[in-house]
This record gives structure tokens, C-alpha cells and sequence, in this order.
């Protein structure tokens, strides 16, 4: 009876969290290019990678409560409907054996609609314009301490392999930097990317945010 309840026990744990995972991230893998033109109208690209454990938990459409992004096309349009002056203009999703490929592609009028997407609680971009000059600071992930043993190795195994891989097209050269020394940042011409190991950013025990700096 005791090994029966320890059983038990893990099986339950593994579930919850299964479910701490899917909440700590919008997705497993994710690429993507953001350009943003002068006058802070642009174009979003995304892809994401996401384990097939989603269709398990039923997470593809209705997951605003769940997930940071969407994910389903009926996410998506919910989202374009609540955010001023942002707009779907292409969606598809495939799958492999592992998972499941996501890619749409977005328009936005504003830099406000650009943060009104990337941030749906209003709680980790902040934008910020002095002059001719734009701020716009991204919290990717708040920390989580005190990690259980178990856990953390659920987590390098599910995560395994997965990448996060932004890049912001500006109107001038960028500067970037990050809080939290989890993952790379750099510039190339016009350009800044940002990428790090999902693991290192699930399993981060401090904030990590990308601050990116630009002039109209």
C-alpha cells in the first residue's frame, strides 16, 4: 500500500507540473521578427514549436487564461479584436511526430498595439519616448526560487533542445542590452536578436528582461 501511495503520489506531481510548465511559457520554441518602421507601424512574424502535450491539455484556441500569446487561430483573432490597430494577415498550422508548428504573420499601426500583443496584462513592456527617442523594455520571464530537483529535471527534459529566438528590425541602429545574464543579445546593423535556451529561461530564479533603444 505505501509504494501503491508514493506512486500516487509522483504520477500526481508529474502532472502538476506538467501543468507549471505550460504556464511558464507561451510556447516551447519560438522565432521571431518584429519590424518596426518610423513612424512605429510594422509587421509581426511568428513561429512557435510546441509540444503536442497542448492538444493533450486542450490548450490550442481559448487560452488567453493560460497562455501569454496565442496560440489558436481563434486566439488570434480574439486578440486582433481586443488590441487597436492590430491585424492578422496570415495563419497556418502543421505538426511532425513532436509537435506542432505554428506561424502567423501580423500587422500593427502603433507601437502601443506592437505591446498590446507582446503583453496582454499590461504588466511586462514598457515603452517609453523621450524626444525622438523609443524605450521599449520586455520582461521575458519574472524568476521563479527554490526550484524542486524534480521538477527542474522534468523541465530540461521537456524543454530539451528548444530555442527562444526574437529579432526587432528598427528604422536606425539599435542598442540592446538585458537584465538577468540569461541568454545573448547583439546588433547587427539595423537589426537586434535575442536569443537563449528555453530551459535557461524557464528555470531562471531572477527577472530577465530585453530593454531595446532606438531613434525615430
Amino acid at each position: 500500500m505505501r509504494i501503491t501511495m508514493m506512486v500516487q503520489k509522483k504520477s500526481v506531481f508529474i502532472a502538476f507540473s506538467a501543468l507549471i510548465i505550460v504556464s511558464l511559457s507561451s510556447c516551447i520554441g519560438v522565432n521571431s521578427n518584429v519590424s518596426i518602421r518610423q513612424n512605429g507601424s510594422g509587421t509581426i512574424q511568428l513561429e512557435y514549436r510546441l509540444s503536442r502535450m497542448f492538444e493533450a491539455l486542450g490548450k490550442l484556441d481559448g487560452n488567453e487564461k493560460q497562455l501569454p500569446l496565442p496560440v489558436g487561430r481563434t486566439d488570434f483573432e480574439r486578440t486582433v479584436n481586443r488590441v487597436p490597430g492590430l491585424a492578422l494577415t496570415a495563419y497556418s498550422i502543421s505538426q511532425d511526430e513532436k509537435d506542432l508548428l505554428v506561424k502567423a504573420e501580423l500587422s500593427f499601426t502603433s507601437l502601443d498595439a506592437l505591446a498590446g500583443f507582446l503583453d496582454a496584462a499590461g504588466q511586462s513592456v514598457r515603452l517609453v519616448s523621450d524626444g525622438g527617442n523609443r524605450t521599449m523594455g520586455l520582461v521575458l520571464v519574472r524568476g521563479i526560487k527554490n526550484v524542486d530537483a524534480d521538477l527542474e529535471s522534468l523541465v530540461r527534459t521537456v524543454f530539451a533542445g528548444y530555442t527562444i529566438d526574437m529579432r526587432f528590425n528598427f528604422p536606425s541602429t539599435p542598442t540592446v542590452s538585458t537584465v538577468g545574464n540569461i541568454g545573448q543579445a547583439a546588433v547587427t546593423g539595423t537589426s537586434a536578436r535575442y536569443t537563449s535556451p528555453v530551459t535557461d529561461l524557464v528555470l531562471s530564479s531572477e527577472p530577465v528582461e530585453l530593454r531595446l533603444s532606438w531613434k525615430e
